[in-house]
């Protein structure tokens, strides 16, 4: 907020892109369900948000503090790597552009800084305390193998795709606006948006290095939204000042864009998670289109599956789970009601799942994880009729079958 009305001096559009970034659907969801992406996009952003801050105000110790909560960010995911070419290449261009902006001062604060991150990094993380160096540099050799396995010819499409349908249209007409002016401002020497450029191109690159992977949909790479927001905002509504100066119709555009992204997540309330936009007909289309990871691929639904076994199973029943059981066997204790016993499917066999419906009661739940499927589900799919199907857009989420032998 305070970013945007420094550059604008308009708090109506410091509010329009604290509304863009936070009610999308999908950020909405990752804010209520996921513990290290979405903690990792705040720290990543206030870091650079507060060093823009403090070198605009040339300010060594604000820098320092950037540094410091860049450690944060570095603790929480490997994402964080990619902040400091963030602010070389945003320096790099500020000093070729104005020789007078070359302070040695500054350039010493950025490395305090970076060795404050480093610091805050090693305090965070106590894995670390016994060998900092060498369990520091076995993690960096992990993540560099863990983030490269896919091919050339996959790297755009996946996270440029899915950028694309699980944005809500508002959201992208307006970044499409504002972006051109907002490269012609950068262009000129105008720092907010060079800043935000350059924020933009680092994560964008990233995710399209040859070998890059990316899953479920955009949650490894959340720091990409609040540029997108920003820019939206500020040159969304500038380009449209072009149009029209006056006051009510800015405050048209600006609610309608608004409203219809808070439309999209309360329409796909409680699976914002699954969300697919109109571009590609909702979560149907992207599951026509064999979208990998086009359904609550985080498991948060299991919560209504095990609030329908309170409700209609008997006591003594058992619950098998085919995929992810370990989000059921663990939520149990406190979700689901003493007499239903939760087992995991993931390795049991057709045979066993019979043998065990000719005892007692057996249920058997999953999500619609496709890459995940076992032989229990598929036989459930095959002969039975679920009991209860949770589904968005027509499309299904979750299945709950009773099993029989």
């Amino acid at each position: 907020y305070r970013f945007v009305e420094r550059e604008t001096s308009s708090p109506w559009t410091a509010v329009l892109a604290i509304g863009l970034l936070f009610l999308m659907p999908r950020m909405v969801a990752d804010l209520f369900t996921n513990i290290k992406d979405f903690p990792e996009m705040v720290f990543f952003s206030l870091a650079l948000l507060v060093f823009h801050h403090a070198y605009e105000r040339r300010s060594a110790g604000a820098i320092i503090a950037s540094g410091a909560i860049w450690g944060l960010a570095l603790g929480t995911k490997a994402n964080a790597l990619f902040l400091p070419p963030i602010v070389a290449l945003f320096v790099l261009w500020r000093w070729l552009g104005n020789k007078s902006e070359r302070q040695g001062r500054v350039l010493l604060a950025i490395a305090i800084a970076f060795v404050a991150g480093l610091a805050v990094l090693v305090i965070s993380w106590p894995y670390l305390w016994a060998a900092p160096f060498s369990r520091m540099l076995e993690n960096l050799q992990y993540v560099a193998v863990r983030g490269r396995g896919g091919t050339a010819a996959q790297n755009l499409a996946p996270w440029l795709s899915m950028v694309f349908y699980t944005t809500p249209l508002a959201v992208l007409l307006l970044f499409a606006i504002g972006l051109p002016s907002t490269i012609v401002r950068a262009w000129r020497g105008r720092s907010a948006d060079q800043f935000l450029l350059v924020w933009l191109v680092v994560i964008v690159g990233r995710l399209s290095v040859p070998g890059a992977i990316n899953f479920d949909g955009v949650r490894h790479f959340l720091e990409l939204f609040p540029p997108i927001a920003a820019i939206a905002a500020i040159g969304g509504m500038e380009s449209i000042r072009r149009v029209s100066a006056h006051p009510a119709f800015r405050a048209t555009i600006a609610s309608v864009v608004l409203l219809t992204t808070a439309f999209a997540t309360w329409a796909s309330h409680p699976f914002e998670i699954a969300y697919f936009n109109a571009f590609i007909g909702g979560l149907r289309g992207a599951q026509a289109r064999g979208v990998p990871q086009a359904t609550d691929y985080w498991g948060s639904s299991y919560r209504h599956g095990i609030g329908w076994m309170n409700e209609n199973a008997p006591d003594g029943s058992a619950l098998v789970v085919t995929i992810g059981s370990h989000m059921v066997r663990l939520g149990a204790q406190v979700w689901l009601k003493p007499g239903v016993t939760v087992l995991s499917g993931e390795r049991a066999t057709v045979e066993q799942a019979k043998t065990l419906a000719r005892e007692r009661p057996v249920y058997v739940m999953f999500i619609t994880r496709n890459e995940w499927r076992t032989p229990i589900d598929r036989d459930a799919e095959r002969r039975l009729r679920p009991v209860r199907v949770w589904s968005l857009d027509g499309a299904p989420i979750l299945k709950l079958y009773r099993y029989t032998p």
